[in-house]
């Protein structure tokens, strides 16, 4: 074998050797929605404070384990589930003065960014999640605090699963429900608790 043949097989070698390896793809995970909740509340003439749930919750989380920052999730919640323990109220606020739910069936959230944050409250993976949300058919940036509670796998099921808690505002006024703003609040906070479990194994 000529000198210039033995080069050439010495740099495949080297190349080869200190070529990375193929990063993974994010990993789908569908929101298990008997284990997903949110929680929400507004102040109610400054008195108390209304609060209520939300039933009905889907969606897919792509879960990059490597490069978090590199995850997405969507979601989309069924107004129809929407609860806060009184018929009355909750038909007035899925009606058209309010959240128009005949017209505007369901509020939809889309992540855009996810922004890493470093926090000694959180000893595990913590960010926030920039997205869109659509609600009443208008779409407004919202802003989300995340922390993962744990990823491996479930001990009932046996299935992959990944827990989330999240926490987020938002003015309702911004999404055209400026119903009784003043007397009621504008501002509405929630918390949201969520399981999410790998696409391939709710199929198992």
């Amino acid at each position: 074998m000529t000198p210039k043949a033995n080069l050439i097989i010495a740099a495949l070698v080297l190349v080869g050797c200190t070529t990375a390896p193929a990063k993974a793809d994010p990993e789908p995970f569908l929101l298990d929605g008997q284990h997903t909740h949110i929680v929400w509340q507004v102040d109610r003439f400054g008195f108390t404070n209304t609060v209520g749930t939300f039933t009905e919750i889907s969606g897919e989380l792509m879960l990059d384990e490597e490069t978090p920052e590199a995850s997405s999730v969507t979601a989309e919640i069924q107004l129809s589930g929407l609860r806060s323990d009184l018929l009355e109220r909750e038909e007035i606020v899925r009606g058209a003065f309010w959240l128009d739910a005949e017209s505007h069936p369901t509020i939809n959230f889309r992540s855009t960014e996810i922004v890493l944050v470093e926090s000694e409250s959180c000893p595990k993976f913590c960010a926030v999640v920039n997205g869109e949300m659509t609600l009443k058919g208008v779409s407004a940036p919202l802003s989300l605090k995340v922390e993962l509670n744990k990823l491996g796998v479930d001990p009932v099921t046996k299935q992959q699963a990944a827990g989330f808690k999240a926490t987020g505002r938002f003015q309702r006024s911004d999404y055209g429900v400026s119903t009784a703003i003043g007397p009621i609040g504008d501002d509405v906070s929630f918390e949201v608790h969520a399981l999410a479990i790998k696409k391939g194994d709710q199929e198992q």
